[in-house]
């Protein structure tokens, strides 16, 4: 019995490790997808942006998360409009971020964040960059300071 535990278990860790790969191809072609959507709304992302920056009530609440419903209509309906759960921004002199938590995707991607920001490595933010530090956490750049980040981890 022990001999047939043992090959259940290579079997299954041999298909997680091919359906990790598979959803990791299926991750990028979801995301480019994403990023071409995005790249046709930018500039609508800019002034979307800007106003969040701007908002009295977002700047008394720098690094929290703050859901639309907690905005004044206009900036609520955008947001909802375009599928963000929730938004978290950092605004000082040396660093200004607004991550948006998107509706856009489900599995194999998890969470969806896009990020334009001014803060960090900004490498990260150049056009076809690609980073994945694990296999739950990936970073595309978008250029221009846009940056869209997954995390698949299911937890």
């Amino acid at each position: 019995m022990s001999r047939l535990n043992t090959k259940i278990l290579i079997f299954l860790l041999t298909f997680s490790l091919l359906s990790c790969k598979d959803n990791k191809e299926k991750r990028k072609e979801i995301v480019t997808e994403k990023i071409e959507q995005f790249s046709e709304k930018e500039t609508e992302w800019n002034n979307l942006t800007n106003r969040i920056l701007e908002n009295q009530y977002v700047n008394s609440n720098l690094g929290k998360r703050i859901y639309p419903i907690d905005l004044e209509q206009s900036l609520s309906t955008e947001l909802i409009e375009n599928g963000i759960k929730f938004i978290t921004v950092l605004n000082d002199s040396e660093c200004k971020e607004v991550e948006y938590a998107t509706e856009w995707t489900e599995y194999p991607i998890g969470t969806l964040y896009l990020t334009w920001t001014t803060c960090g490595n900004l490498k990260q933010t150049e056009k076809g960059f690609y980073q994945s530090d694990s296999s739950f956490i990936e970073i595309f750049g978008i250029g221009n300071n846009w940056l869209i980040w997954t995390d698949s981890d299911f937890i």
